[in-house]
């Protein structure tokens, strides 16, 4: 923060202060390993999921000792009560005051139905949502594996801009406020929560989830929230298929119509989704009484005689985003703007709030069924926790292989999803087969340039793509600034408001005692340290800072000349080309998490302190451009298709526009991540050819008639094209090269590469 030493050092008291008020109100996290020495851990690097035996355990694991399992299960029996009484009182309904019938009736407006069927209670006007009883026993049981193995629990969830949170800054979307109660809980009982927001404008989930096993990641708990974009239930299903069949988790299904998932899956569905719950919502009736209201509830629901208040246009009360805060260390080179996105059905950060309070109050429940679980299963089997009430790897096994079968046998070529991705309409109106339907069958893998991602720049394409001889690939845009966003002031809890955040964080540990100085006393301890500092900075930041190029890519003409003279001449050789360029805003690490702060901090935003990661970029080639050479990792069935913007690049892209032969003769310029606005698209020149290479020869030509024909899209810019399609293929690396060429119009012949799919 830009601010005085004093003014900070105040801001720091005030919440110490704050903090000692929640401990004395609310309780706090109060447990303590008596054991006197430094306790063995349990390795499960060579455990398959991690479901070890308990004999294989250390003795003296905390997993084999009683008396810190019992008060472990204390201790998190309290704060899951204490988070969901925080819920309770920040909605307006606390329980202090209630008699017995008064905490029933308030239950009830926030109650997880449990369901028999994976499908929402008929006729229910209160709750917050619900979920399959089969659902919350595998949700249950998921987490209480990963309390028993210290493991990640991943919460990911796809979807559309509303999602997304457009409008709203990216820590205050529904996914974010979700991590920000749970991830503090979690941690305490020793689970890594890593929480995803992979949603993206004005697209859905279709271009993830043809690759969902590697751009989605593993997931405990999947979320479909594209509604308004992704009408079609052969999309759903893609997408639910997708993350069931890929992966080694098989996830909880939030949202999204199952279809016919029960009889695919054996009746082993695990579903539920979030209600409307506005009935637990108190009903602002006037701009004097609204005040009275808890912060949260505030203008949420309106009565009839005032609902300009509650509208979603023109309403000052719906937002309350902001695009920079000040900051010591960097000021922004470009005039901060407003937020944009803030459209009638982009949802205010309220709105967020309440849907990640309902998503909160399931896994609520589904902890405490952990905690239930291993406490019964102590008392009916004896300690420690026998195995089966948590491995989990055969329970995966078993639905994955269920569920494929029934896919590639009785369930063959039934679905939806097979209809729509084997065959589906052209441009010129005749249906052509795709071969796409498989993936409705089997799980594939995926490479984008698109962000968010799972694992951010690991399966994005550019760290894939073979360099040209002198070293030249494309690259990212450079970062401004460095560092975790600094969060505007105003977003603090209103004092008397409950801080849910703050009852989630609050334990009763000592804060450590940390000296941040550093003082340089000259001698060679000091030296030396300092240098290994140093060079630890720069290691990090060659394994971190994706958005450096390789210095050979700056290399002028001259310098390589004669390492590229030989492969001038327009010819078959597949030789890495110099003339893609990557048009992108992405400059750090996105991935949908609360850590990809940094994610697009180009010098040119109006807007840094936005936050969303999502951003369209695009690997962008001509008939001048010469190979795009990928890597493409394990390829077990010999499939690879491409989502491509055949739209896209015209007129030269932003290195080749001002070249006027093949390859620019082997001189580099770097003149990319411009970004390419849309407009008119121009044809393709009539002797267009499409080149497709595997392993350093080509397999296919393309000519301007035969990919004319493929341009049709499956869903609102997404056309998908067959590169690779063949089963004799030996397993493992493929190099995939693409070519564009054109002798009459070289500069027209552009097109812009944003996914790769595999399988």
């Amino acid at each position: 923060y830009n601010r005085t030493k004093e003014e900070l050092d105040a801001e720091q008291e005030d919440y110490v202060q704050r903090m000692n008020k929640i401990r004395q109100e609310w309780g706090a996290w109060d447990f303590n390993d008596e054991h006197p020495e430094i306790r063995p851990i349990a390795n499960f690097d060579s455990t398959p999921y991690k479901d070890m035996m308990n004999k294989d355990f250390p003795e003296k694991a905390w997993q084999m000792d009683k008396k810190y399992v019992t008060d472990f299960i204390s201790e998190g029996r309290k704060i899951v009560d204490r988070v969901r009484e925080a819920i309770y009182a920040e909605y307006g309904h606390p329980s202090k005051g209630l008699n017995e019938e008064e905490i029933q009736a308030r239950n009830e407006l926030f109650k997880i139905h449990i369901t028999e069927d994976p499908v929402a209670p008929s006729r229910v006007t209160d709750g917050w949502a619900f979920i399959n009883k089969k659902g919350l026993e595998a949700y249950a049981k998921k987490l209480l594996h990963s309390m028993m193995t210290n493991d990640e629990f991943y919460y990911v969830m796809g979807g559309h801009s509303a999602a997304a949170g457009h409008g709203n800054n990216f820590p205050q979307t529904y996914m974010m406020e979700f991590a920000n109660i749970m991830e503090p809980v979690l941690h305490k009982l020793g689970v890594r929560l890593i929480t995803r927001n992979l949603a993206m404008g004005g697209y859905g989930t279709l271009h993830f989830s043809f690759g969902a096993s590697t751009l989605y990641g593993e997931t405990d708990v999947m979320i479909w929230d594209s509604s308004m974009t992704e009408k079609d239930i052969a999309d759903i299903e893609l997408f639910h298929k997708q993350v069931l069949l890929g992966g080694e988790r098989v996830p909880v299904l939030l949202g999204g119509n199952p279809n016919n998932l029960k009889v695919e899956t054996g009746d082993q569905l695990w579903y539920g989704s979030t209600l409307s719950g506005k009935s637990s919502i108190p009903v602002t009736m006037d701009i004097d009484q609204v005040e009275g209201l808890p912060w949260a509830v505030q203008y949420m629901s309106c009565d009839a005689n005032v609902r300009e208040l509650c509208g979603d246009k023109g309403n000052p009360n719906k937002y309350h985003a902001t695009c920079w805060t000040p900051r010591s260390d960097y000021s922004p080179e470009v005039e901060q703007g407003n937020v944009g996105g803030q459209a009638s059905w982009h949802p205010g950060d309220r709105v967020h709030k309440f849907e990640a309070r309902k998503q909160t109050m399931i896994m609520l429940l589904a902890l405490e069924e952990a905690l239930n679980i291993w406490e019964l299963g102590i008392e009916a089997s004896g300690f420690p926790l026998k195995e089966s009430y948590w491995h989990i790897k055969d329970v995966y096994i078993d639905s994955r292989e269920f569920l494929s079968h029934y896919l590639n046998n009785e369930g063959f070529n039934t679905t939806k999803c097979e209809e729509k991705f084997g065959t589906y309409a052209r441009n010129d109106g005749v249906l052509k087969g795709a071969g796409l339907d498989r993936a409705c069958r089997m799980p594939l893998k995926g490479m984008t340039e698109f962000t968010p991602l799972n694992m951010g720049y690991h399966n994005m394409i550019l760290p894939h793509i073979k360099a040209a001889p002198n070293g030249y690939k494309p690259s990212r845009p450079k970062r401004a600034y460095d560092g975790v966003a600094v969060l505007p002031p105003f977003w603090k809890i209103p004092e008397g408001d409950v801080d849910v955040h703050a009852i989630a964080l609050a334990s009763t540990y000592a804060p450590p005692e940390l000296d941040q100085t550093w003082v340089d006393n000259g001698d060679e301890d000091t030296e030396e340290a300092e240098a290994s500092r140093r060079s630890l900075r720069r290691a990090a930041t060659n394994v971190i800072d994706f958005t450096a190029s390789d210095d050979s890519s700056k290399k002028s003409g001259t310098a390589f000349r004669s390492d590229y003279s030989r492969h001038m001449e327009i010819s078959d050789d597949v030789i890495p080309g110099l003339g893609w360029s990557l048009d992108s805003t992405s400059t750090g690490y996105c991935d949908g998490s609360p850590m990809s702060a940094d994610c697009k901090r180009t010098s040119d935003l109006k807007c840094l302190l936005y936050g969303h990661n999502d951003a369209r970029n695009v690997l962008s080639g001509d008939g001048l451009s010469g190979w795009l050479v990928i890597d493409v990792p394990d390829v077990k069935k010999g499939l690879i298709f491409a989502k491509v913007q055949w739209w896209y690049g015209r007129g030269g892209n932003s290195i080749t526009k001002e070249w006027t032969e093949y390859n620019n003769n082997g001189v580099t310029n770097t003149n990319s991540n411009q970004r390419r606005l849309g407009g008119t698209v121009i044809d393709y020149p009539e002797d267009f050819k499409l080149e497709i290479a595997v392993n350093g020869k080509i397999i296919k030509v393309w000519t301007y008639g035969e990919f004319h024909a493929m341009i049709g899209e499956i869903a609102y810019n997404q056309a998908f094209f067959p590169l690779v399609d063949d089963d004799t293929l030996p397993i493992g690396n493929v190099e995939l090269g693409i070519r564009l060429r054109s002798e009459t119009n070289p500069k027209n012949a552009g097109m812009g590469v944003t996914h790769i799919y595999w399988a």
